[in-house]
């Protein structure tokens, strides 16, 4: 298979694992990130990937192709959409595919969503920190399980 290359400067992109697994590829040159659909889906809070995923369809023509598609079907490249989320106080546009749900960030754009700020949970997991909805408490110490209070109350203070 053809390397994965960069939609903003054409370069090839760093894998920094199995692609199919769901990992992400990096452009060493502009550090942009290209996080395929299992990968989103991996990292990301449901809801948060739903929402992103649903403004992927909803989106405006972006005026750069799919890497990932490009890479494994060049003769029938696929337009990436763009939209803009607002992760807290700033704005970013994300662009994203229609027919593998891959989604690039340019660089810095994907960090928000890492780590998160004062009353803006992160949306990616981190693999070293405990689930914002885990810190509210468990009312069953040693079980996995939350009340539906906790959950509710985690949706409604955005933790």
């Amino acid at each position: 298979m053809p390397p994965v290359v960069c939609p903003r400067c054409h370069t090839e992109l760093e894998d920094k694992g199995d692609w199919w697994s769901g990992t992400t590829c990096e452009c060493g040159n502009c550090k942009g990130i290209l996080a395929d659909k299992n990968w989103l889906e991996s990292n990301m809070h449901q809801g948060d990937y739903l929402r992103l995923s649903k403004r992927v369809s909803t989106g405006s023509p972006a005026g750069i192709l799919c890497p990932h598609c490009l890479t494994i079907r060049p003769r029938r490249p696929i337009e990436m959409t763009k939209f803009t989320v607002s992760p807290g106080r700033k704005s970013y546009e994300v662009d994203g595919c229609r027919k593998c749900g891959s989604m690039w960030f340019d660089q810095g754009e994907l960090e928000p969503y890492e780590e998160g700020g004062d009353g803006d949970p992160s949306i990616v997991r981190s693999r070293n920190k405990k689930d914002p909805v885990e810190s509210l408490g468990d009312p069953f110490p040693g079980n996995a399980a939350l009340s539906i209070v906790d959950i509710l109350t985690a949706i409604l203070t955005g933790f």
